[in-house]
């Protein structure tokens, strides 16, 4: 298996780079390439097993399948069932085999469009899986990126072009953000008196809802380090999946699209580029700066590099501690949220690999271990 590093810049900022080593980790917005990508976490990418021939797909709602799928079935459903969760977002493996993989996948799901998050698949997750337009996903939900842009084809589109027009567009409502809705998009940032960027950032989607701005989280003290678990265990409880470059659109914190550029995972073709989530310096970036620490840094090379992080022992490290893993303090490759121990073993939150999504697990079952290291 490749191990997977990120491009190293070698030039001063501002001018024009040259890179060593392997792949860029960035996705292009106007402006600026990020050379972001959550490059280490992405070591793990080609991890996921390659799946064996699929049954045939039969859809879910032939008698051949069970009025309510749940978790050990294997057959044709299954395999219907793991592509539409995929159109979704899921960007699982399609094997036929409920497994707890694709019942991760369908809790997370349900948990986007709003259903009873129980693993099971009845009428109701199947109507909302066959959907079309694809079914509504609220825009502050952590399933929709945090900045919606042109170009994606999701519930959150949905979403919007329903929330555009109750405030006076006319747009035919099938979950595509082209060029119409972001015509619709201007004209109502515009209307609200909000910079017509046609970015559906978090002032856009508060002013679509009538509610105010979030406020700008504020640094917890002492209290932030529980604060940084919390919010990593939000993220686990929403079910939010790995996507290779997700956390890093820009300068907003949160989930994203992510990219397929470099992208050399077993899941092809790359799911990356039109789901959303977070891969595992996204995940750790997200945390901190709800905790109101502000930026730690784009990607672990600069997570780990980031003066206001001290190495400490497993024993001095409290939950709320980033975990990294890789060859050097300088070759970082992997990196988790530190949750504490149980039954004496260390536990972290992390965002893994492709095909899977933000989980709870030991520290050992990562190699590597570099170290704990603690923010002050």
């Amino acid at each position: 298996m490749p191990s997977m590093r990120p491009l190293r810049r070698t030039t001063a900022p501002g001018t024009t780079p040259r890179t060593t080593r392997t792949p860029a980790r960035g996705r292009l917005r106007p402006g600026r390439l990020l050379a972001v990508a959550a490059a280490a976490c992405c070591l793990l990418a080609g991890t996921v097993a390659t799946a064996e021939a699929a049954p045939a797909p039969v859809p879910l709602t032939s008698s051949s399948c069970p009025s309510v799928m749940v978790q050990g079935e294997n057959d044709g459903c299954v395999t219907e069932l793991q592509n539409l969760l995929d159109t979704h977002g899921s960007s699982i493996a399609v094997d036929g085999d409920f497994g707890p993989t694709t019942l991760t996948a369908v809790k997370s799901f349900q948990s986007a469009v709003g259903l009873t998050v129980d693993g099971q698949v009845g009428p109701a997750t199947k109507s909302a899986l066959y959907a079309s337009p694809v079914t509504a996903v609220r825009l502050t939900s952590p399933h929709c990126a945090v900045v919606v842009r042109q170009g994606e084809h999701d519930g959150c589109t949905t979403e919007l072009q329903r929330l555009l027009n109750q405030h006076g567009a006319s747009l035919t409502v099938d979950a595509d953000f082209g060029p119409a809705t972001l015509a619709a998009v201007k004209a109502y940032q515009s209307s609200a008196g909000l910079p017509a960027t046609g970015d559906v950032d978090a002032a856009t989607k508060a002013a679509l809802y009538g509610q105010p701005v979030p406020p700008a989280p504020v640094d917890q003290g002492t209290g932030r380090y529980a604060a940084v678990v919390g919010y990593a265990q939000a993220a686990l409880n929403a079910y939010l999946p790995y996507v290779w470059g997700g956390g890093h659109d820009d300068a907003a914190t949160g989930p994203s699209i992510g990219t397929c550029q470099d992208y050399t995972g077993v899941i092809q073709p790359c799911p990356a580029d039109h789901t959303v989530g977070l891969d595992c310096s996204g995940l750790t970036r997200w945390a901190y700066w709800q905790a109101g620490v502000g930026d730690i840094g784009q990607v672990t090379d600069d997570q780990i590099a980031n003066p206001r992080f001290h190495a400490v022992t497993q024993a001095a490290a409290v939950p709320g501690d980033l975990v990294f893993f890789g060859t050097s303090r300088t070759s970082p490759a992997h990196v988790g949220i530190y949750t504490g121990t149980s039954s004496g073993v260390p536990t972290m939150i992390d965002a893994p690999a492709t095909g899977s999504f933000v989980k709870s697990e030991p520290v050992a079952n990562h190699s590597g271990l570099i170290g704990y290291y603690h923010y002050s």
